[in-house]
């Protein structure tokens, strides 16, 4: 396609067009328009693009300075592409677009047809201009190549608007029509619609019609045919071709009666009533290929193509061959590639390895060096011997093959004073005075006058005094004691910079020195302390000493200050045990294992993987100092023996923990735990666990070893304990509480819902829609933004579809020659007039405008397109950041998941190896804890042992004679734990194991021959089954000072059970209870209608006067008191227990209750159940109720309020908050509190207990009880009939119904 407007818009390229008059070139033929060019060299190093040229034509805007910077370039560095700012200049000329005048068309600017004048006869628009055709589009109605006919031969008139209606006759049509008819045969009429009869009479010869007379309209006549000519007798076909009414370029054809054809002569084109000559150079240039051709007319039809100047060689079909100047006059500099990129011009590309114009090209800094220094009769031949000597001893190969640094180059001259062959042979001290004088990166002059620090490789620090009046720069390490002088800067390498200085830096020590005969652990002790101690509590301490695995290491230490200035509890959270994952996997983010990292391939290396799976960036500041994630590094380079350290001025965070503090939402409950067990009457010193408070509620039952190993039983506090129960805040997930993919502030971008919570996986279920690890990416690969319902932009192009993206094509996926940032522009090559363009550039045109449009694979502004590297800039290739973006060819590029993490390269998910099938490799009886991506440890569950891998059951029990106690045996338990286990019957941890009442005696030695005597009894049965026992045991010492007589009577075989009996108490009574008691009270022996007698004097218990020698032994039914004397019952008290009534009448204070159960003969049906509960109240009780209430006698339903049936409590069994019903019905219950270790029922003091009788048990009350109704139960009466039966049977009511 041809240009018609040529008008550039692209990227740093702007044509500006002069609003003058057209200027008329070519004999009016050409129109061209005067513009202003603009375009933006490439991208260079700022320090380089002083020296940068506009091309030929083009005048430089930003001369005199640097350029802009307002770009980046790339620095190729071994196998890494750095993107570092950059300058450029800004170029201008003047250019003159072609174009044609108004009604001409094709590269020669030919007529339109009907004429430039009035093109198409002014009845249609010209396709004109440079890329037109010349064709006509007539208006509405007419036709022809020109228009200049109608475009119906059923029209007429000037506009051929008007419409022929002759219905049997010839319409004079067409533009110079009138619309008359010429009728038929036996027709006439204006529209010849009217038949003529009387024509059937008249009879016209061949060819002739009838028709009314022209002289008489009345009188008929025969008229030749329309078409035909004659005088009605005789009549021919009119041939039109006979008065040349075709073009005179027309062959004209005899169709018949006044029909004919027009056809143009070869060599020309148009309907035949206007033909044009044919200029082939028209129409696609002739065939002649237009980079290499020009199209010559030779006349109507013909043409020829010539080769355009500075090509040669013609091949029809090819075109021909550019001249390649490059063989003939090669301008480019020696270490410079010449391409003939344009008819008489070059481009010269320096090689690899070296930077400048092409015309100039530098070479990397110690060639350059070498150059300076033996460049005849140059500046510095031969005067910067011995640095050079220097550096080729000590840093030669990073200063050749990496970068960028600057250089600081000192003079022969400035040398004096330094021992430089001392320097020669100490190769680590001639290392380090050589990196006191190179900076990382680019520092050139201008920047120097605008900052005052620098940073040397050492990591010390310097001055620059900029502000002297000699107006020179002068450079002071800080540390140092001289200044000194920049007599020459910036000086071009390909890998930076060079400034030569009047003196050589001071030569200063490092404080910290490198040691290759100590490890790194051992180096860090003391300065770094605080790291070291980090990786001690690690276990990773042990891989930095000398037979590591994983060495040599590459280590990143934080110094103490900034392990202090961490946020406050971040550390102690980490030392926490719930925090040591996040510890490891921060502490192995600070570690490189396998390489030995130098300080000059850290410059050049954009970022490494460290051994938690995750990457450390680093770039460098203006003034030279390193960054690793943007904390500064201080000491670098420290060698060890297995490694390389640097220190830091921060702590670096791998992105897998943050936040580091775990955010719980824990929640709390109140539970009651046990506070420890001890002797019931030192229960107030039993200790609460942690975080609990005492209560003043305690348990009797619990087990503590004695003085002497015996099993004590005991009591324990209750206490109230707070109990946290561990919850993640919504939006963190897992044991440690991490953030939901995309932020916890965000979780999964808001697109969906994280399995958050304690036992989440942190995985993102999308919403419909979107899709990602993070919900970051729309479903459909066609829509983008925030709700994924934008179309995307993208037309030839794979869409970025990320929900944060401008709905752009993803770099380097243009498809069908399109480009573009949306793959819209449809490009082809560029025609003859175009000549602006790079030639890695095509051409779009659109509305008759031509833009420049780099290739895929380049970028630019389309007059100077450079091969684009898509893995540079902030998001490489659009890439996760936890992948590699890997150039695979000219602009295409393919990302691929750093190790630990998977996905498809633009989205890459952290594996956790506790989810896959093989459990991170633990062993079955190990539990798989996740580090970070692609890490974890393994360890042994509980009651295992090793190292996570291989685990075995720990059976200490069996390893360890005598661990457990003789009643327990080791056991493996269901979770697989080998532990001490009593055995069935017996109760304790294991460890301390007690049975039964009959068990122990057997086992306490001052119990023997009382177990004797309960062998001879044949009682062991009744210890083992009887639950809540007192057993009260004569030691040895007693049982040998019994008395002879009365040894004789009770130890005889029918005597034996009674006296055991007598020492067994029904309840059980520790020390503490019987301490409780008063001296009134008795208690009940397990022979019936016995009681023993207590008493206390001065806090001394004594029972039946036996003093307790050794109490609380504990057994599973009770508890075992050693007495010091054996107690015999009176040999009349042996027999059974009274009845109610007769235990009443033995109790004198209690005798006015006793003649109330007579009066309401309450005793039977008392007596009539299996047990019984009485609480009596006393003489003085009773008498005061009837003198308060003002009564005549105590009511029948009060003594019913007061007894308990079914159940004989003892005061052991009654107990705080407890509640029992009495004969009053289930809406009438008993309450029983304590209050200042006094027993109540309901109001009334318990202060008489364990009164026995046959059946039950009486206790006595100093004070009547109220009756009071704890249920508000309504009764309702119903009448039922009975089963119907003869008369004379016994009739009986239906169950739980009486008889009226």
């Amino acid at each position: 396609m041809m240009l018609q407007h040529l008008v550039i818009f692209c990227l740093g390229l702007v044509v500006q067009n002069f609003c003058s008059p057209a200027e008329t070139t070519g004999q009016a033929r050409r129109c061209d328009r005067k513009s202003l060019l603009t375009i933006r060299t490439e991208c260079r190093s700022c320090a380089l693009n002083l020296g940068v040229k506009c091309p030929d034509g083009y005048t430089m805007i930003t001369s005199g300075s640097v350029g802009v910077r307002d770009c980046r370039y790339t620095f190729e560095v071994r196998t890494y592409s750095l993107s570092l700012p950059g300058c450029r200049h800004i170029c201008r000329k003047d250019y003159l677009q072609p174009r044609c005048c108004p009604g001409r068309w094709g590269p020669d600017c030919i007529e339109c047809p009907g004429g430039a004048g009035s093109p198409c006869n002014g009845r249609g628009s010209c396709a004109e201009g440079m890329e037109g055709n010349g064709t006509c589009s007539c208006q509405e109605g007419f036709g022809g190549t020109a228009c200049e006919t109608c475009a119906d031969d059923n029209l007429f008139g000037p506009s051929c608007s008007s419409v022929c209606n002759c219905v049997h006759g010839v319409c004079n049509s067409g533009l110079d029509g009138d619309g008359t008819c010429e009728c038929y045969s036996a027709y006439t009429g204006p529209k010849c619609d009217k038949p003529i009869p009387e024509c059937a009479a008249l009879l016209c010869p061949e060819n002739s019609r009838c028709s009314p007379s022209t002289e008489d309209e009345n009188k008929l006549e025969c008229k030749c045919l329309p078409n035909y000519r004659g005088d009605g007798k005789y009549c021919d076909p009119i041939n039109p071709c006979l008065r040349k009414i075709c073009h005179p370029h027309a062959h004209c054809t005899y169709l018949g009666p006044n029909r004919h054809s027009c056809t143009c002569q070869e060599g020309y084109r148009g309907d035949g009533q206007v033909c044009l000559p044919v200029d082939p150079c028209q129409i696609n240039f002739g065939n002649c290929p237009t980079k290499s051709t020009v199209c010559k007319y030779d006349g109507p039809g013909q043409s020829h193509c010539e080769c355009k100047e500075h090509y040669q060689n013609f091949v029809p079909g090819v075109g021909c061959s550019m001249t390649d100047i490059c063989k003939s006059d090669n301008p480019c500099h020696r270490n410079a590639n010449c391409t003939t990129v344009a008819p008489g011009r070059t481009e010269c590309i320096c090689q690899k390895g070296y930077v400048g114009d092409g015309l100039t090209c530098y070479g990397n800094i110690m060639e350059r060096l070498r150059e300076l220094n033996t460049e005849p009769r140059g500046k510095w031949q031969g005067r910067l011997t011995s640095f050079i000597s220097l550096l080729d001893k000590a840093y030669a190969w990073p200063l050749s093959k990496l970068g960028p640094f600057t250089v600081l180059l000192p003079t022969d001259k400035g040398l004096k004073g330094f021992n430089v062959n001392e320097l020669l042979v100490d190769n680590k001290a001639a290392q380090y005075f050589v990196k006191l004088h190179i900076i990382a990166g680019q520092m050139n002059i201008e920047y120097m006058n605008n900052t005052d620090m620098f940073y040397t490789l050492t990591g010390k620090s310097g001055e620059i005094f900029n502000s002297d009046k000699d107006n020179q720069i002068k450079l002071k390490l800080h540390g140092g004691k001289k200044k000194v002088k920049i007599i020459q800067g910036d000086i071009i390498a390909s890998n930076g910079l060079l400034h030569i200085l009047d003196r050589a830096m001071d030569k200063l020590e490092p404080t910290f020195e490198s040691n290759n005969e100590q490890t790194i652990m051992t180096m860090l002790q003391p300065r770094y302390s605080k790291f070291r101690s980090l990786l001690e509590e690690t276990n990773l301490g042990h891989a930095l000493d000398e037979d590591g695995v994983g060495g040599p290491y590459t280590i990143f230490v934080p110094n103490n200050e900034a392990l202090n200035n961490m946020k406050d509890g971040t550390l102690d959270y980490l030392l926490s045990p719930e925090g040591s994952r996040k510890l490891l996997e921060l502490v192995r983010y600070h570690i490189v294992p396998f390489t030995q990292l130098e300080v000059a391939t850290l410059i050049s290396t954009p970022h490494i993987r460290s051994m938690a799976n995750q990457l450390i960036q680093f770039n460098t500041t203006d003034n030279g100092q390193i960054l690793a994630n943007d904390v500064a590094m201080e000491e670098i380079e420290i060698t060890a023996k297995n490694g390389r350290i640097y220190t830091l001025t921060g702590v670096l965070i791998p992105p897998s923990i943050v936040p580091i503090l775990p955010h719980r939402c824990d929640e709390t409950k109140r539970e009651m735990k046990l506070g420890t067990c001890v002797s019931c009457s030192l229960v107030y010193w039993s200790r609460c666990p942690a975080n609990s408070e005492p209560t003043a509620l305690f348990t009797h039952r619990c087990v503590y070893s004695g003085r002497f190993g015996s099993l004590k039983s005991g009591c324990a506090r209750y206490c109230n304990a707070t109990v946290k129960i561990p919850k993640c805040c919504k939006g963190f997930y897992g044991p440690d509480c991490n953030q939901c993919p995309g932020g916890f502030s965000n979780p999964c971008s808001g697109n969906g819902q994280c399995a958050d919570s304690l036992g989440g996986n942190g995985t993102c279920i999308c919403e419909e829609g979107f899709q990602g690890s993070q919900c970051q990416f729309c479903s459909d690969p066609n829509k983008y933004g925030p709700r994924c319902n934008k179309k995307c932009l993208c037309v030839h192009g794979t869409c970025n579809n990320r929900i944060d993206s401008d709905g752009a094509c993803l770099t380097g996926t243009c498809r069908d020659g399109s480009a573009g940032r949306l793959c819209d522009k449809q490009t082809s090559a560029c025609g003859p007039y175009v000549q602006f363009c790079h030639i890695h550039a095509t051409c779009e045109y659109s509305n008759g405008t031509a833009s420049c449009i780099c290739k895929a694979g380049y970028e630019g502004d389309g007059t100077l397109c450079s091969e684009m590297d898509p893995c540079t800039g902030l998001t490489p290739g659009g890439c996760s950041r936890n992948a590699e973006c890997i150039k695979t060819g000219t602009g295409t590029h393919t990302c691929v998941c750093q190790q630990g993490w998977t996905g498809n390269g633009r989205d890459c998910s952290e594996i956790n190896n506790c989810l896959l099938p093989s459990a991170g490799g633990c062993h079955d009886n190990a539990s798989c804890l996740y580090v970070g991506p692609g890490q974890n440890e393994c360890e042994c569950k509980k009651g295992f042992r090793g190292n996570g891998i291989d685990c075995e059951p720990i059976t200490s029990c069996l390893e360890q004679t005598g661990k457990c106690h003789p009643l327990a045996s080791c056991q493996s338990t269901s979770s697989g734990v080998w532990s001490c286990v009593c055995q069935e019957g017996y109760e304790g941890d294991g460890f301390l194991c007690y049975g039964n009442a009959a068990v122990e005696l057997s086992f306490l030695s001052e119990a023997a021959i009382f177990n004797r005597w309960i062998n001879n009894a044949s009682l062991q049965p009744t210890l083992s089954a009887t639950s809540n026992l007192t057993v009260l045991v004569p030691s040895q010492q007693a049982t040998e000072d019994m008395d002879q007589d009365e040894k004789s009577f009770w130890l005889s075989q029918s005597n034996i059970p009674a006296l055991i009996k007598y020492h067994m108490l029904l309840g059980t009574y520790r020390v503490a209870d019987l301490q409780t008691l008063s001296s009134s009270d008795m208690l009940a022996t397990s022979l019936q209608g016995n009681f023993l007698h207590l008493a206390k004097v001065d806090g001394n218990i004594t029972i039946e006067g036996a003093s307790i020698v050794d109490g609380d032994n504990a057994a599973t039914n009770g508890v075992i008191h050693i007495i010091n004397k054996v107690l015999v019952p009176q040999r009349r008290l042996t027999g059974s227990l009274p009845n109610l009534l007769m235990r009443l009448e033995q109790m004198p204070d209690y005798s006015i209750f006793r003649g109330y159960i007579i009066q309401y003969n309450l005793a039977n049906a008392i007596e009539a159940a299996d047990a019984y509960t009485v609480f009596a109240p006393n003489n003085n009780a009773i008498e005061n109720y009837i003198r308060e209430k003002k009564v005549l006698s105590l009511e029948e339903d009060v003594l019913r309020y007061h007894v308990v049936l079914e159940e004989k409590l003892l005061k052991n069994d009654l107990h705080n908050g407890m509640h029992r019903e009495t004969m009053l019905g289930f809406s009438y219950f008993l309450s029983f509190f304590l209050h200042n270790d006094q027993l109540y029922v309901n109001e009334a003091p318990i202060n008489y207990t364990n009164v026995a009788t046959d059946k039950g048990v009486i206790h006595g009350l100093g004070k009547v009880l109220e009756i009071q109704k704890n249920r508000c139960d309504n009764n309702d009466t119903t009448i039922i009939r009975g089963r119907c039966r003869t008369c004379s049977s016994e009739l009986t009511c239906p169950f739980g119904t009486k008889s009226l």
